[in-house]
């Protein structure tokens, strides 16, 4: 008898055989297909040489100033690069060893050489290691890549390293420059596209060692390459900023615009702000492979394009004159005045801008640093007490005292609560409350605005400012930029404009003797040097604000094409016309007769129209000396402000003439230049008839130093 079992056991059996044999009979047939048929075609693409494009880096822009000076510029200088298409490859104990050799040996000679190569790794020098200070996220970067706790520890990352790169039978310190190296290599992601810097801008007699022994050191090139040079020196360099590498972490937003890693990127102030003109348009470099990976041709297939120049608003000439005029004054207060009489004088900042269009001529802060020596000396840099990397001009924000009367005295008579005949009687204390009665430095009598302004009398801006109210006053406020950014392009601090809401969102109340501080200059208020100077820019415009900015024009970096930035207006404030001419009538007797800034600008050359203002921030230290001013006043050219932190007024407003001095100084001296090289083109074109002029530049953290501000009085000079 037949088991049905069996029998269905034989039939899957032979199915699945059928099966098998199908199947392997299409392979034989595809097999056969491909050997035979179309054996010659895949031949070819086995043959076929394969082709990889490297970017090639561009020059980087020059930055200029408005004059067409130079500022930063690019010198040529020597690399030394590993080109991976030539660098040992592979991860045997062969070429791991081969790789450190040729690290080692580089690293010897730079040592006797006295020069240094690329190693960020956060690890310190010999043993024991410990992780070097300040470096959080590159520590926590380095334990992430290899895979260890939060609570490793700087030696046993080393000991990670160490086996990680093969290692082992070098000495400590060996371990750790090898490591450094190979660490930094992984961390630009060294490949085809992406060559590794090993050193830069190394000397002539490092370049010919190196060369002379190119036989040991496969995949090692020597390049001539760009280095940026800044010709500025200490002048500028908090608005000039710095460049540096791309970090990983960096280098995922910019990889899709076509960043290297290996590239330079600006990292702040105008390097950083002017990044899309100043980078140029790599090229590519075509490394050709045959079909057993050899590089069979090696060429550049699109040349590099450099970057263009950028042209900034700044004088670099008036520049360092104030750089030196800040300075000058400050170390001549530390040394000769009195405590709480400037003697203790802790910063300062000085911003000049062009009336007419909001464009940066001067911006000084110091203490300053030098761009030359910004990276060796950096340490020194963040532990000196003055904080010289902190931008006071554009980031650090302060009580303005008096120099907010005009705007205060504007609102008003445009609003119609005073007028140019109405007066208030100042016996030097304002009796409205009994349990706070602020004060005023004279006894004025019956006091109209016009000589309020020019006396700076505090009972004449209590009363104003009571009539005006807070939010009318701060309205306006609003519109002149005070407690706002000004628009610049390389970054600044908000400030704060005191109200009832700012005060409410820290939990506190508003009082009404705050809104009578506040129409001094005092309360909350905490105001940047560039925004008094923007503020007062609007005074001299009859209320046309523009943004500041410092970058003038883009030029092709052939010199060919020049792109102007055009003005921008940022505000449009309508002030009555008699509010404007009363104001400016008590401005311009500021700097004349019995007004606060006489002594320093009774005998100008030139009409100013200004304001003093002292802001008394603490019991314990000397009040801050503010000035603002515009020039000249039939055709203002000028404004500035200039702020000394705990400098006491006096000294403000002289440091404020000199600056005024040297803008017309230097004026002058350009317009002679100009009519002299003229007279010397207009012989020149008689006889030659072509007359020519310069086309090509080339040939030749938060503000915390701020304080709260107080409610007691307002002295002037």
């Amino acid at each position: 008898m037949v088991n049905p079992m069996n029998t269905s056991v034989r039939r899957r059996v032979a199915a699945a055989a059928v099966l098998i044999v199908f199947i392997f009979g299409l392979y034989s047939l595809r097999l056969f297909q491909i050997q035979i048929v179309e054996g010659d075609k895949y031949a070819e693409i086995a043959a076929r040489n394969t082709v990889t494009e490297v970017p090639i880096s561009a020059a980087r822009g020059e930055i200029l100033d408005t004059n067409l000076k130079p500022i930063a510029v690019n010198h040529a200088s020597y690399s030394v690069i590993f080109d991976y298409a030539f660098f040992p490859r592979g991860k045997t104990d062969e070429k791991e060893k081969e790789k450190n050799a040729i690290i080692l040996s580089l690293t010897d000679i730079l040592i006797e050489a006295g020069e240094e190569w690329n190693d960020t790794l956060p690890i310190t020098g010999s043993g024991p290691y410990a992780f070097e200070p300040d470096r959080d996220k590159g520590i926590a970067e380095l334990k992430k890549y290899l895979n260890m706790a939060e609570y490793a520890t700087a030696d046993n990352c080393m000991a990670e390293l160490v086996k990680k790169y093969k290692l082992t039978d070098y000495t400590p310190e060996q371990q750790r420059r090898a490591a450094g190296v190979r660490y930094e290599m992984d961390q630009r992601d060294f490949s085809l596209k992406n060559p590794f810097t090993f050193s830069d801008d190394v000397s002539p007699d490092t370049t010919y060692k190196i060369k002379e022994h190119n036989n040991i050191y496969p995949g090692v090139d020597v390049q001539t390459t760009p280095v940026r040079e800044y010709r500025s020196g200490d002048v500028a360099s908090h608005l000039i900023g710095t460049v540096g590498p791309i970090f990983p972490d960096e280098y995922q937003a910019l990889k899709d615009k076509g960043y290297a890693l290996n590239d330079v990127l600006g990292k702040s102030g105008i390097e950083a702000a002017a990044e899309e003109y100043l980078r140029g348009t790599a090229g590519v470099r075509s490394l050709t492979k045959d079909s057993k990976g050899v590089i069979v041709e090696d060429a550049v297939t699109k040349e590099p394009v450099p970057g263009n120049s950028v042209v900034l608003t700044l004088d670099m000439e008036l520049q360092a004159a104030v750089q030196e005029y800040l300075a000058s004054t400050i170390t001549n207060l530390r040394e000769t005045a009195a405590p709480l009489k400037g003697g203790d004088v802790r910063s300062g900042a000085v911003v000049v801008l062009d009336a007419k269009t909001g464009g940066v001529l001067t911006s000084a802060s110091w203490p300053t640093f030098d761009l030359t020596t910004y990276k060796e000396n950096y340490d020194q840099l963040i532990a000196d007490p003055d904080r010289p990397l902190f931008n006071r001009a554009l980031n650090g924000a302060f009580a303005c005292g008096s120099t907010m009367k005009p705007g205060v005295a504007l609102a008003a008579l445009t609003e119609g609560v005073i007028t140019g005949n109405d007066t208030f009687t100042c016996h030097r204390v304002f009796t409205k409350w009994s349990d706070y009665r602020p004060t005023c430095l004279g006894y004025h009598n019956s006091i109209n605005v016009v000589n309020a302004l020019i006396k700076s009398c505090n009972i004449f801006f209590y009363n104003t400012g009571l009539a005006l109210d807070i939010y009318k006053m701060n309205e306006y406020s609003a519109l002149y930029g005070l407690g706002q950014k000004t628009g610049i392009e390389i970054g600044e601090a908000e400030g704060v404009l005191a109200g009832p809401d700012e005060r409410q969102a820290k939990g506190l109340q508003w009082n009404p003797g705050d809104t009578v501080s506040a129409a001094i200059g005092q309360s909350d208020n905490l105001f940047t040097p560039i925004q008094l100077a923007s503020y007062c820019m609007m005074i001299a415009n009859n209320g046309t604000r523009y943004k500041t900015h410092l970058i003038d024009s883009i030029r092709s970096y052939d010199g060919k094409t020049v792109t102007p930035v055009e003005k921008e207006v940022a505000a449009q404030v309508n002030w009555s016309q008699s509010a404007i001419d009363l104001v400016r009538q008590g401005m311009v007797g500021v700097t004349k007769g019995s007004g606060t800034a006489a002594k320093s600008f009774g005998n100008a050359p030139y009409t100013v129209a200004a304001k003093t203002g002292t802001a008394e921030v603490s019991k314990d230290r000397s009040d801050h000396g503010v000035f603002i001013a515009y020039a000249p006043v039939e055709d203002p050219e000028i404004a500035i402000a200039v702020l000394l932190e705990d400098g006491t007024s006096a000294p403000s407003t002289a440091l404020g003439r000199q600056v005024m001095d040297k803008y017309f100084e230097l004026k002058e001296q350009r317009a002679a230049a100009a009519n002299d090289a003229g007279d010397g083109a207009g012989d020149a074109a008689g006889s030659a008839g072509d007359p020519s002029g310069l086309d090509n530049p080339s040939d030749p953290p938060a503000p915390d130093e701020t304080a709260a501000p107080n409610n007691r009085r307002d002295p002037e000079e």
